[in-house]
């Protein structure tokens, strides 16, 4: 859910595809999904750490109401499930960051939000 002074206050699906090891850390894209189809893209990298897996994100734009998003945001990722077919389930905590949208004519959709 985004919170701030222009959130839009709706949830947003993430999907990513990473490539992870122990040696290098994480790297990968992911897309994130609203209610209305619109998307917000974003890089993902990580560095092995003895506290965990501390994920960085940085939003690279989107299409539609975020086009031109950018900002950055982190969290802690817990691996809890992968299945045979190769999907990996987790849990995200102290997830937090801002993005930045683009004005439009009206300024309605211009600030800073937190996801």
């Amino acid at each position: 859910m985004l919170s701030g002074t222009s959130r839009p206050a709706l949830g947003f699906r993430a999907e990513a595809v990473v490539f992870n090891d122990s040696a290098t850390g994480l790297i990968g894209r992911a897309v994130w999904t609203d209610d209305t189809d619109n998307h917000v893209y974003s890089e993902l990298r990580s560095e092995a750490t003895p506290e965990g897996n501390r994920i960085v994100g940085t939003f690279v734009g989107g299409s539609g109401r975020y086009k031109g998003a950018s900002g950055t945001y982190a969290f802690s990722w817990r691996f809890l499930l992968e299945g045979e077919d190769g999907i990996v389930q987790g849990q995200s905590t102290e997830f937090n960051g801002k993005v930045r949208l683009l004005p439009t004519g009206s300024g309605a959709d211009a600030g800073t939000s937190r996801p």
